[in-house]
């Protein structure tokens, strides 16, 4: 394959200024551009300094006391009729990277599907046999722009497709000192090519924990958790970055963030999935959770540009200190019947080691457009009145107009509990039909009242709009797990991907599993499922420049 030209340039405007106390605008420090994929697969690794997932990141653990006695009233306890019948295909993902959890997460693009996990990724064929290309090191992406980006390889990555721009958005922070934002983002529909690369700094120079990227008309969006200042723990920070300039190779590319509190981490950005794009004027919104404050609301966050033309003038966020809330049906969290909010509790066949559940939102916060309303999706989990977990799902929709969030409604809301198995980890979208698909973890240990004992699997579940509101039909195997997690990391996930695709009725999802039971060697899968309601699915037309095989 041809190779193209690396470019670098350092940039000079390194910190850029502050509009308040707590919201600044700043430029890429540094650009390059890469080579094309496939070439940086034939470069050696580079040294870098991994982080293996400590035990106290991404978790609140707060005793359990309060709550015990709720009843969810949206539980469902067993298997309504409706949407149980798709169709599913599946193919095995990249496995052990040697970093755990995975953060499984994937981008779907016209022709191609990029899976990546810690700390490696992989670009493979949208159609059978799934082909896939040699699986890269997640670093040498960086390699063209030097620096902290290419010398680490920390995790909490995220691979997005811009639906509108038909280009891909790949990120992932640096979380040692020099701590970084690092993005890339393709200079074609090619995920095989070339990438614009920018190096971005973090809020107060201070460390950038659990990044979520949303793609929106207006720019592209991040949220992380960080530990700035006078932050006694990890407060919530909200990004807007200059996607015109990022699209275009503009090593002036501008960061407007604004650092929100302790009360307001885990945030999630809408994630446009809809080839209609939100009504003109609409501001990017981010959702987050309250518990173990208040389970019956979570709260919700505006972000508007001042000036698109001009973004020195910055930009307007609200919600801070969840001063805006949307009422939610009142739930139990996650962990409840061990004593705890969050942590480990979720049993597993075979074994006596427990998984862990994030008492946070689960990625995306996933928005479509269907031409007359705006639907926004999300999950997290859940206590069921067995003790066990299953994820919290719910649609918010607006009218098709722009709308503040006071404007938004629950339109839909469920606890997906159908028996006494655990159900954690999910993720969940929506197609043009309106049909809803949500993917999920599935486990059970030795005694498992009112479920059976099984080692963590894949397992997808869904909804046709003709369905009674808050309801899911039967659950669908993916792939069984052949064996159980063990060893002193319990920690599961951090988040698994479920993705629409541009046909508007194929989902994608992947999540992991374990084949054999050991401490660490995990495996992925990505499936391919479809609605029997949802047609006019185009097959992708390939690409001239076709994937390298493994």
């Amino acid at each position: 394959m041809k190779r193209f030209l690396v470019i670098a340039f350092s940039i000079s405007l390194l910190v850029g200024h502050a509009l308040s106390q707590n919201t600044s605008v700043n430029h890429a420090t540094s650009f390059a551009v890469s080579l094309a994929l496939n070439d940086l697969a034939k470069l050696p690794s580079l040294p870098s300094e991994s982080r293996e997932m400590g035990e106290s990141e991404h978790r609140i653990l707060v005793p359990g006391v309060g709550l015990k006695g709720l009843i969810d009233p949206v539980e469902q306890k067993g298997t309504k009729a409706g949407a149980s019948t798709v169709t599913v295909s599946s193919f095995a993902g990249i496995a052990h990277t040697g970093m755990y959890p995975p953060d499984t997460t994937m981008a779907v693009g016209d022709t191609q599907i990029l899976q990546w996990v810690n700390t490696s990724y992989t670009v493979c064929q949208k159609i059978a046999p799934f082909t896939c290309g040699p699986i890269i090191r997640g670093n040498l992406l960086w390699s063209a722009l030097g620096g902290p980006c290419a010398s680490n390889n920390g995790g909490d990555i995220t691979a997005q497709w811009d639906v509108a721009a038909h280009r891909w958005l790949l990120a992932q922070n640096v979380y040692v000192a020099p701590y970084a934002v690092c993005v890339a983002v393709s200079t074609s529909a090619d995920a095989t090519g070339t990438y614009y690369l920018y190096q971005f700094p973090t809020v107060n120079n201070a460390e950038a924990d659990y990044a979520k990227w949303g793609i929106w008309s207006t720019a592209y969006f991040q949220s992380y958790n960080s530990l700035y200042g006078s932050c006694g723990i990890e407060c919530g920070v909200a990004c807007a970055y200059n996607s015109a300039k990022l699209l275009a190779g503009d090593k002036t590319a501008e960061q407007i963030c604004h650092a929100y509190t302790s009360t307001d981490a885990g945030l999630l950005p809408a994630d446009v999935d809809s080839p209609t794009p939100p009504p003109a004027g609409q501001d990017e919104f981010y959702i987050g959770g309250l518990s173990p404050y208040d389970t019956a609301h979570l709260s919700l966050y505006s972000v508007h540009i001042n000036n698109q033309s001009d973004w020195s003038q910055g930009a307007t966020f609200t919600g801070g200190g969840n001063s805006q809330l949307i009422s939610i049906a009142p739930f139990l969290p996650p962990c409840s019947s061990v004593g705890q909010y969050g942590g480990d509790c979720v049993p597993q066949k075979g074994v006596s080691d427990l998984l862990a559940s994030l008492m946070t939102l689960m990625y995306r916060f996933a928005y479509w457009n269907d031409g007359s309303g705006q639907h926004w999706l999300v999950n997290f989990d859940a206590t069921a009145s067995g003790g066990n977990i299953g994820p919290r799902w719910m649609e918010i929709t607006a009218p098709n107009t722009p709308v503040t969030v006071s404007g938004l409604t629950v339109y839909q809301q469920g606890t997906y509990a159908p028996d006494g198995n655990w159900r954690w980890m999910g993720s969940i979208a929506r197609d043009k039909a309106g049909d809803i698909l949500l993917g999920y973890s599935e486990s059970c240990g030795n005694t498992c009242p009112g479920g059976t004992p099984m080692y963590p699997s894949i397992y997808v579940a869904g909804r046709q709009p003709s369905d009674p509101l808050g309801t899911l039909g039967s659950e669908v195997n993916v792939i069984s797990g052949g064996g159980a997690q063990t060893g002193s990391s319990r920690r599961w996930g951090d988040y698994s991907t479920m993705r629409i695709d541009q046909d508007g009725c194929t989902f994608w999802y992947t999540q992991e599993y374990y084949t054999v039971t050991n401490s660490n060697f995990w495996s992925t899968q990505i499936a391919s499922i479809t609605f029997p309601s949802c047609s006019g699915i185009v097959p992708p037309t390939q690409l001239t420049a076709t994937v390298s095989g493994s």
